[in-house]
């Protein structure tokens, strides 16, 4: 059985692109004309880590939305299944988690500190009572 071809779609207009040829640098996406060869378009560009890049030898680029020459560009496929990845991420901070702190505030019942809006209706119930 054959692995399906990678789908690729613009950041921007989420158009699905079909390449012929490698991508260049001043190629614009069809649909919208944004720059495909983009950070926002790269499998690399993460806006949760140092330089928004994973790829710790690219050089820093101010405008991300802008073409560019970096040299470890790979264009983000779309469609990619990650919910291993988040499962096992979710079961790591579970076992984190789990022991006698967690199941001792599971066992008692939750009670919630009065909040401001209730405190005020409180006080305005209690002026005016007959």
């Amino acid at each position: 059985m054959e692995a399906p071809e990678p789908r690729y779609a613009c950041y921007k207009c989420n158009e699905e692109l079909v390449f012929d040829v490698k991508i260049g640098r001043r190629d614009l996406c069809p649909n919208c004309s944004s720059y495909l060869h983009a950070c926002f378009n790269c499998a690399h560009w993460d806006p949760n880590v140092h330089n928004q890049c994973h790829e710790n030898q690219g050089e820093f680029i101010r405008d991300r939305a802008e073409g560019n020459f970096c040299l470890y560009f790979d264009f983000r496929v779309i469609g990619e299944d990650r919910s291993a990845e988040q499962s096992e991420a979710r079961d790591r901070l579970e076992a984190l988690f789990s022991g006698s702190a967690l199941a001792a505030s599971e066992s008692a019942p939750v009670q919630r500190a009065p909040s401001k809006e209730d405190e005020a209706r409180a006080r305005l119930e209690d002026l005016f009572k007959k």
